[in-house]
């Protein structure tokens, strides 16, 4: 029952935090939208009235445009060189379908180790492969048509396989087969598998750091979430005298950036993922 419990209050605990961040997003846009339309009208209320309707429709497309991307895997920088180490300490491993078997071991009890993959089986003779191919090329088609071969005699429901990177081509070349293939790169591994499961590899080897910081790097310092405190209050303080005083252009646009600033941080799309459902 205490199980049940924990499991509950996280789920209502995350919807409230997805409440929250909505509900502070729509403050930011209606923030915007009264700045300018308190420039254009001269009764208050009239631009708190507009304010709203363009709030309401910037809300909708952006909701529109999250639910287009919302399978897109963001990671951030150092997680993203973590998957990387990972992955490179993996593929020089001797014992690495050791570790995967390890890995699934944790949540499935059905498992048989092959020579080269994992076979998971479920309920109704529902057969998971998982086939790690940690070869630094990209995966091709043929080797996604010998893995097929491979394990074509423990009849798999759904193949999983592991890799460095992949081909685009990749991707619809396994939709020619009657059963699901998913493919994950070192990146999805890293976030759909390794902390889905909360298992990770030792790290053993590392790439050398770059110490030249990137452009990315710079936009992603700029817009994090930490500074968004920041660009609000000072936003706000122009706000405030907006409503005794009628604004002038100059500080409609200076408000007017730095709400979009706080909008870009505290949305940045780099610092929020969605874990996909279960994959084994």
């Amino acid at each position: 029952m205490s199980k049940y419990n924990y499991l509950v209050n996280k789920f209502y605990m995350k919807k409230f935090l997805i409440i929250l961040q909505i509900f502070i997003k729509c403050i930011l846009i209606f923030l915007i939208a009264f700045i300018w339309c308190r420039y254009v009208f001269k009764d208050i209320w009239k631009a708190v009235f507009i304010s709203i309707i363009i709030t309401s429709f910037i809300e909708l497309i952006l909701s529109l445009i999250s639910k287009k991307n919302n399978n897109k895997k963001h990671l951030k920088i150092n997680e993203k060189e973590t998957a990387e180490n990972m992955f490179l300490s993996l593929s020089a491993d001797l014992n690495q379908l050791e570790f995967f078997f390890n890995l699934a071991s944790t949540r499935h009890k059905d498992i048989i180790k092959r020579k080269r993959y994992i076979k998971i089986m479920h309920e109704q003779n529902f057969n998971v492969i998982l086939f790690p191919l940690l070869k630094f090329q990209q995966l091709q088609i043929d080797d996604i048509n010998n893995i097929v071969k491979e394990c074509k005699n423990d009849k798999p429901s759904k193949l999983v396989i592991v890799c460095n990177a992949y081909d685009k081509i990749c991707y619809s070349f396994s939709k020619n087969f009657d059963f699901e293939i998913i493919i994950l790169d070192k990146y999805e591994t890293y976030s759909q598998l390794y902390k889905e499961y909360e298992y990770f590899p030792k790290i053993t080897f590392k790439y050398k750091k770059e110490t030249k910081k990137t452009f990315k790097e710079l936009i992603a310092y700029s817009f994090n979430k930490t500074r968004a405190k920041g660009y609000i209050i000072s936003a706000i303080i122009i706000f405030i005298s907006s409503l005794f005083v009628k604004a002038n252009l100059y500080y409609c646009i200076v408000a007017s950036i730095l709400l979009i600033f706080a909008l870009l941080s505290y949305t940045n799309p780099k610092y929020n993922f969605k874990t996909n459902s279960e994959l084994l």
